[in-house]
């Protein structure tokens, strides 16, 4: 019996460790290490592919590991070893709530959910900052970071158009989807006193776009595309 509950015991711990630090268990495919690896030379990251192919949880899990600074033994993209400022945007605030927010903190608008998405509950540094106009919508929030600093990440749309990303410093920036020309552009120059980076996951709903063009047809050593299939 003393063995049973132990058992019983073991089984619930690992239950509440793969709900509450889901990072731990992402396991890639070949086409999303390839896309992690080319963090280290490439400022703009692509990673386009159909619907519910592996896009999101990608991004979510690599932002996970930046803001925390926990990256896995087989990682071998970009690492930082201080907090980082970030951005997550996409095409409305509604949007970026039901995707990438989704994604990084769990469920929305259910409280014991809160933590089961790539960052680790316990390492929300303080409870995040509530958004105006859409209901259970997070303006930003705060990760504690390995080094023992804090990261912070601010969710923003494309309806807020380019002023609204204009004045902010960053270091990481990951793009949901379709983004406006100008406002990638306006990105790019919060990006040049840090050094940082944009991801963007984006599966060509519209055809072919502005930015989609720019890493398909105007290549530069900055700038990389990853194309994966349901083959993939």
């Amino acid at each position: 019996m003393a063995d049973l509950k132990q058992t019983y015991k073991v089984l619930q711990e690992l239950a509440k460790r793969k709900k509450f630090w889901k990072m731990e268990f992402f396991d890639p495919y070949p086409k999303q290490q390839e896309f992690f690896k080319l963090g280290v030379t490439k400022t703009e990251r692509l990673l386009c592919a159909g619907t519910q192919l592996g896009k999101t949880i990608a991004l979510s899990f690599e932002m996970a590991c930046h803001l925390t600074g926990l990256y896995p033994e087989w990682w071998m993209g970009r690492r930082w070893d201080r907090p980082v400022r970030a951005a997550a945007a996409g095409e409305s605030a509604l949007v970026v709530r039901n995707v990438q927010q989704l994604y990084l903190c769990g469920q929305y608008g259910v409280d014991v959910e809160f933590g089961t998405g790539m960052i680790p509950k316990e390492l929300f540094a303080d409870k995040p900052s509530s958004s105006r106009g859409v209901t259970d919508a997070y303006d930003m929030i705060q990760v504690r970071h390995i080094s023992g600093g804090v990261s912070t990440l601010t969710f923003m749309s494309y309806e807020q158009q380019r002023a609204k990303f204009q004045g902010t410093t960053l270091d990481l920036i990951w793009d949901d989807e379709e983004i406006p020309l100008e406002i990638y552009i306006e990105q790019l120059a919060r990006l040049s006193a840090t050094g940082g980076m944009i991801m963007t996951s984006f599966t060509p709903m519209t055809g072919s776009t502005e930015v989609y063009e720019l890493f398909r047809l105007k290549q530069i050593s900055s700038r990389a595309m990853v194309l994966m299939t349901v083959d993939d």
